[in-house]
């Protein structure tokens, strides 16, 4: 999985406890704080990866399966050549995939790691 996909994953588990409690149960609360003080300052690479497989870690320690989905990847779909002027919730730093398609009046989403609002953009390719 990429790093903007493994960024997503992780900040929509920032919505509830669940990682916080588990981090403060295995005393890797250090670790979690890691990465998403990363995150909060768009620090995109090596560092923020280690730390996220570093929670995935702490996941699969205590469930026995991990954060981050193993998925199959296929081929992308061919071009479009219209543009449909459909909107998706974007991240404002550029860190991850986003959150779902812009509806027409809905408030934008609130990422947990940042507290910024996600800004509508292009569909993700």
């Amino acid at each position: 999985m990429d790093l903007t996909k493994k960024v997503t994953v992780f900040c929509r588990e920032l919505d509830d406890d669940t990682l916080r409690d588990l981090a403060r149960k295995q005393n890797k609360e250090q670790l979690l704080q890691r990465a998403k003080d990363a995150v909060k300052a768009g620090q995109a690479g090596p560092g923020l990866e280690a730390a996220l497989d570093a929670v995935d870690a702490m996941v699969k320690q205590e469930y026995g399966h991990g954060l981050f989905p193993v998925t199959r990847s296929l081929p992308p779909l061919p071009p479009y050549a219209g543009d449909t002027g459909a909107q998706w919730w974007t991240c404002p730093l550029n860190l991850c995939s986003g959150r779902g398609r812009v509806q027409p009046g809905q408030q934008p989403p609130v990422c947990a790691a940042t507290s910024q609002d996600l800004i509508p953009g292009p569909l993700p390719e």
